[in-house]
């Protein structure tokens, strides 16, 4: 019964200490195929190899040589970030400008 105990614990401590691996999001072969899963506007290339998406625009959407769209939201399960260049564009998109 300790031994159990034992073995049982020494299991438990290994799966918390190993580090989690995301399997990659789902992957459609093309933008369109991937939009009527995902829906319009959520679509985004994604690269295994550094773990980043690309939003549509971005300079690497759709061209890695590794890669493939996928929904926004499954990328992101999957753990893969947003691409730098990007955040400068996400934050303005939206806003309106006024000329005095």
């Amino acid at each position: 019964m300790m031994l159990r105990k034992l073995i049982l614990a020494a299991g438990v401590a290994v799966a918390l200490l190993a580090p989690a691996y995301a399997a990659e999001p789902q992957t459609f072969k093309t933008e369109d195929s991937a939009t009527a899963f995902c829906k319009t506007g959520n679509v985004v290339w994604f690269n295994p190899t550094s773990k980043i998406y690309f939003d549509p625009g971005s300079q690497f959407y759709g061209k890695t040589k590794a890669g493939g769209f996928t929904c926004k939201a499954l990328a992101e399960k999957a753990g893969f970030r947003v691409n730098k260049g990007n955040q400068a564009a996400r934050s303005v998109r939206g806003v309106r400008h006024f000329a005095f």
